[in-house]
């Protein structure tokens, strides 16, 4: 990576092409992953179910006023570890391996469109490698051991906090929390400064809804779900600051560089070059939306799942020992990153399916995880699942996520001091979920904490 290497820019003249093969199935679903609605009550198992039965490669429509061609559709868990584990014929680096489309220029926002390009998860090879290297020291055991010290304690913090409150919010008040302040150890984000993550990360979470509904109103006027002007400017306002902010402390970390990740990050060297200000601000808004957004929604989620299945929850009770094998189910079933996306590189095969060089194909982590071919009667919760770590939740392969012993961390303590100080907690309202397809973001969870 040369000192003037900017990915998004090399991105947007890589063209993606329509399907250069018969479809193996003339299956044309109903419904629409494109349609974030479908996500605000849980993720649709149904749907992924349709698909896995009809056509587990399955082109998919493009996204609305969508210049590029569709997608492929990957439902089944070993065609996705398939990709995953090939990233030489499927690659993260010719058109992101976050994205489903570039869309179009005047779609695109400003400032978060290059700064969801530029930065690690969207490298392959050995420039993945350099800068996911820089990152490794602040996720191995003996980091991770002296940091749940503080994360337990930051636990029984919140805990305390909300014990005289006997109902409460669980996402404000714990679930939000307890990420910002881990990753804000690891990052060496002053204390001071912390609580503007949260207001970032709840902006992040609409960025997607707030760009398709205004691509709507463009298209077809004014609707009942079109997004107040003021909650825009507001976004906007929000995105700048937090931009304004990464840019400032990364710069001071790269001045006064400390024991901290945004040290490695504003002082990592790719073949002797410091990275440019497109991937400080790509690495940025990285670590701060993975960091935070997967382990909150995984803790809310094992909540509802534990209320929802009232036999589980007092199985784990009366035996505290299956608490590791309970995340394991938890997280196969929450799914907190639901999509991923690779490019094909030269013609190949998934699953019988011939795909051309340079097309779309996107990885579904929550059908991959309730695939009957791997979980036996994979809709139940079911914490004495045997495999339940075979899910695919943290990826596989080389961009299997960094952060995943730090995220398993956080949910043990959290659980384990939950269910001890609330064993009798139960939901008391209906859960919230933004629309978004690409994380499950968990937005309101009701609890009760004593009958």
């Amino acid at each position: 990576m040369g000192s003037g290497y900017v990915l998004s820019d090399e991105v947007l003249n890589h063209k993606i092409n329509e399907p250069a093969f018969p479809k193996n199935s003339s299956y044309k679903a109903e419904r629409s992953l494109n349609d974030l609605d479908l996500f605000t009550k849980g993720q649709p198992v149904d749907f992924y179910k349709e698909l896995r039965d009809n056509a587990p490669v399955y082109f998919h429509d493009p996204m609305p006023t969508d210049p590029e061609p569709g997608y492929w559709v990957l439902t089944r868990h070993e065609d996705i570890k398939f990709v995953s584990m090939n990233p030489k014929i499927f690659s993260s680096q010719y058109a992101t391996g976050n994205l489903l489309t570039l869309g179009t220029e005047e779609n695109r926002h400003p400032k978060l469109f290059k700064t969801t390009i530029d930065h690690m998860l969207n490298l392959d090879g050995e420039m993945h490698l350099g800068l996911r290297k820089e990152h490794m020291p602040f996720f191995k055991s003996g980091f991770v051991e002296d940091l749940q010290k503080k994360v337990s304690c930051k636990v029984g913090q919140l805990l305390d906090q909300i014990a005289p409150m006997g109902e409460c919010n669980l996402v404000s008040e714990v679930s939000q929390q307890l990420p910002i302040y881990t990753l804000s150890e690891i990052l060496g984000i002053p204390e001071a400064d912390r609580q503007k993550l949260v207001s970032w990360m709840e902006f992040l979470e609409l960025a997607q809804y707030f760009t398709l509904e205004q691509i709507k109103q463009k298209n077809e006027g004014v609707s009942d779900t079109t997004p107040d002007p003021e909650m825009i400017n507001l976004f906007n306002a929000m995105v700048d600051e937090m931009f304004d902010y990464g840019k400032h402390i990364l710069l001071k970390k790269r001045k006064n560089p400390e024991n901290d990740l945004l040290s490695a990050i504003a002082n990592a060297k790719i073949e002797g070059q410091e990275l440019t200000q497109e991937f400080l601000d790509g690495s940025w808004l990285l670590i701060v939306f993975a960091g935070n957004d997967t382990t909150r929604n995984t803790m809310s989620g094992g909540i509802k799942l534990l209320h929802d299945n009232q036999d589980q929850k007092e199985l784990l009770l009366d035996n505290p020992e299956y608490l590791p094998n309970f995340i394991n189910e938890t997280v196969r079933c929450v799914s907190p990153v639901i999509h991923m996306r690779r490019t094909s590189l030269e013609e190949t095969e998934i699953n019988g399916q011939r795909i051309g060089p340079y097309e779309k194909i996107a990885l579904w982590y929550g059908a991959a995880n309730r695939d009957p071919e791997i979980f036996d009667d994979p809709d139940t919760f079911n914490i004495l699942r045997e495999n339940a770590d075979k899910h695919l939740a943290f990826g596989i392969g080389r961009h299997t996520c960094l952060g995943k012993p730090v995220a398993l961390m956080q949910l043990k303590e959290f659980y384990s001091q939950f269910l001890t100080r609330f064993p009798k907690f139960e939901m008391s309202g209906e859960w919230k979920v933004a629309p978004n397809n690409f994380v499950h973001a968990i937005q309101e969870m009701p609890i009760r904490l004593q009958k």
